[in-house]
C-alpha cells in the first residue's frame, strides 16, 4: 500500500521517516550530577557586598570621609558577617583607588590634588578608614536590624492582666 505524502516541500517528503529514539530508565550514579545547559548566575555575598561599597564610594567620590563611612555600613550590612565585610572592604579598598588613580592618569592631572587640597594619598588614606569603619559598623549591625519585624509589638515584662470575667464588680453610678 502507498504512503500519501502530506506536504508541499519536496525536501521534506524526499527526507522518509522521522527517527524516533528509545529512553531507558536508569538509577544515576552517586557521584554524577547533571549540569544545566544555560548559565545561573550565582549571587555571591562578597562580590555583591564589594560592588555595593565601590559604586557607593564612586557617587560619593566629593566627599572624603564620608564616602567610606557609608559604603562601608552599606557594603558591611549586606555582607551579613563581619569577615566578608573585612574582605569586601579589603577589595573595594584597592579597586577604588586604583580607578580614581586610572582616572587621574587619563585626565593628565599634574599634582592630583583632589578635593580641598587632599592629595591622592590623603584621599586615600581617609577613605580606607571611613570603609574599614562602615564595614565592622554595618556587618556588626545586621542582626539587630534583620531580626525585627516592624509592626511587631515589642514584648513587655509585666504581670498578667485579668480577664473580663475575673474583674470585680463595678460601682453602680450615682446621679
Amino acid at each position: 500500500m502507498s504512503e500519501h505524502i502530506l506536504t508541499q516541500d519536496p525536501q521534506k517528503a524526499l527526507a522518509g521517516p522521522k527517527l524516533r529514539y528509545e529512553y531507558v530508565r536508569r538509577e544515576i550514579p552517586a557521584g554524577l550530577t547533571f549540569k544545566p545547559d544555560r548559565i545561573n548566575p550565582v549571587h555571591n555575598r562578597l562580590i555583591v557586598s564589594t560592588l555595593v561599597m565601590a559604586i557607593t564610594s564612586l557617587v560619593l567620590a566629593f566627599v572624603p570621609m564620608f564616602n567610606g563611612l557609608l559604603a562601608g555600613t552599606f557594603g558591611g550590612f549586606h555582607a551579613r558577617e563581619p569577615k566578608r565585610a573585612f574582605a569586601a572592604a579589603a577589595l573595594s579598598a584597592v579597586a577604588v583607588p586604583t580607578f580614581i588613580a586610572f582616572l587621574l592618569f587619563i585626565g593628565s592631572a599634574t599634582q592630583s590634588h583632589l578635593f580641598w587640597g587632599l592629595g591622592f594619598w590623603g584621599y586615600t588614606a581617609l577613605y580606607v578608614i571611613g570603609l574599614f569603619i562602615g564595614a565592622a559598623t554595618g556587618a556588626i549591625s545586621h542582626p539587630f536590624w534583620h531580626t525585627r519585624v516592624l509592626g511587631e509589638p515589642t514584648p513587655v515584662s509585666a504581670p498578667r492582666v485579668r480577664g473580663p470575667d475575673a474583674a470585680p464588680p463595678s460601682r453602680p453610678a450615682t446621679p
